[in-house]
């Protein structure tokens, strides 16, 4: 497909006005921050959407605050996948912070991104207070075992958390064993 931004505000209109859709997949497009943002700024309206998939875009750290307004203020959505995009460790650090707030979302796809140690980072403190999140793909992105220790200490403190993939990343073996006592 080829959906850019204007395709996205004309999907963010139907958010706006549509209260049964529940899955929205609009991967491998062109839909930039712009269109992110449209479209973050219907969900904070809508309250029927479950899952957003908008992997495979050219969304970068913009459209990653724009999504975290809309996870402050969202209670519908469960499960949120924005792998394969410029998205680095500001733009998570934002998801994490609105995470830190939101009750509903259980799944996160951040993988294959450019997020580094500092995103890791964020989502350990995000995962100590979020108690919502069962799922988190970090996959294919630049985090080290500096990154994974700070995730390991927050998996103390969290009880929610299921499934965590790191996979695809700068982790040495010392540091999965350490991970191991966790």
């Amino acid at each position: 497909n080829r959906i850019s931004d204007d395709g996205a505000a004309a999907i963010s209109e139907c958010l706006k006005k549509n209260y049964y859709l529940q899955q929205l997949k609009v991967c491998g497009n062109k839909i930039g921050s712009s269109g992110l943002m449209k479209i973050g700024e219907a969900l904070q309206i809508n309250t029927s959407l479950q899952t957003l998939d908008v992997s495979y875009n050219l969304i970068s750290n913009d459209g990653a605050a724009a999504i975290s307004e809309c996870l402050k203020k969202n209670n519908a959505l469960q499960e949120l996948k924005i792998s394969g995009n410029e998205i680095t460790s500001d733009g998570l650090i934002k998801i994490g912070e609105a995470l830190q707030i939101n009750t509903s979302l259980q799944t996160l796809d951040v993988s294959r991104n450019r997020i580094s140690d500092d995103g890791a980072a964020a989502i350990s403190e995000c995962l100590k207070k979020n108690n919502a999140l069962q799922e988190l793909k970090i996959s294919g992105n630049e985090i080290t075992s500096d990154g994974l220790i700070k995730i390991g200490e927050a998996l103390q403190i969290n009880t929610s958390l299921q499934t965590l993939d790191v996979s695809y990343n700068r982790i040495s073996d010392d540091v999965v064993i350490a991970f191991s006592e966790y």
